[in-house]
């Protein structure tokens, strides 16, 4: 896990995880690349989001929040897994969407 936090800071990638409270063991994670957040302030009118069930060895879900830009393309916004696909992980989700957008 270390690891992969210091890919993405080495890669300039936009990274926000949070633990369970007794441990350091990470419970989810976020990730985002700064051009996506750029596009995401030019055309923030529509969002798809997806969420993959348990498709890894850690049975984490994978969400994925799209972008739809003007003339109809689309691009990736931010990348997180998640442990379960309960509405407190999906707002937390959502959450760090809007203070990647304000912020």
């Amino acid at each position: 896990m270390y690891q992969s936090l210091k890919k993405l800071s080495d890669h300039s990638y936009i990274e926000i995880h949070r633990c369970y409270l007794d441990t350091d063991t990470v419970k989810d994670i976020l990730w985002a690349h700064p051009a996506s957040i750029d596009l995401l302030h030019a055309f923030l009118q529509v969002l798809i989001i997806d969420c993959k069930y348990k498709t890894n060895m850690y049975r984490l879900s994978l969400m994925e929040i799209i972008g739809v830009t003007s003339t109809e393309m689309t691009f990736s916004i931010v990348f997180a897994y998640v442990k379960n696909e309960w509405k407190d992980n999906s707002s937390w989700c959502l959450d760090r969407l809007r203070s990647l957008m304000h912020g």
